[in-house]
């Protein structure tokens, strides 16, 4: 008896073990866009943008909205940097249209796209403006202090809402 009591032992181990294992493998690919579906596969665009957010500290992947208030100051000043220093590339109305974004590899954000532009948070947004990346082709702005910045993300979350 002691000896069928070890046996549905391991037995109930290796299943729960092949189990786990079978869900990181599954979880694995499906975030990294490669199922057995080809035509769901993640474009080249999707893989830059979630290289893109994998470098951004996980300290500002969580915040979910910007400590400077958005009132009337901050999203004038906001336009006025977005004008001055990113309309090249993503457009004065911020749709990605800008007059550089055809000589660029990857596209730039689309920031009327809501769904597309969900995928960075506010504090993505923030880390990224003062950072860069290297994946899509964004240069950092470190000359922005870090309420110009806030700024900005303040001004880039109105487009968005405009746009909905």
């Amino acid at each position: 008896m002691n000896s069928h009591f070890k046996k549905c032992q391991f037995t109930c181990l290796l299943i729960t073990s092949l189990t786990l294992v079978l869900i990181v493998t599954s979880t694995f690919v499906l975030a990294n866009g490669k199922g057995h579906h080809p035509e769901k596969k993640m474009s080249e665009h999707m893989q830059s943008m979630m290289a893109a957010k994998e470098g951004v500290p996980e300290e500002y992947q969580i915040m979910e909205r910007t400590p400077v208030l958005p009132d009337e100051d901050s999203l004038q000043l906001g336009s006025k940097l977005f004008l001055q220093n990113c309309s090249v590339c993503h457009g004065e109305k911020g749709n990605g249209k800008g007059p550089a974004a055809a000589a660029l590899k990857t596209p730039p954000a689309n920031f009327l796209d809501i769904k597309h532009s969900a995928t960075y948070g506010p504090g993505d947004k923030y880390w990224i403006i003062g950072n860069g990346t290297g994946s899509t082709g964004m240069p950092a702005f470190t000359q922005f202090t870090p309420v110009q910045r806030w700024n900005l993300v303040n001004h880039i979350l109105q487009l968005q809402q405009g746009a909905q």
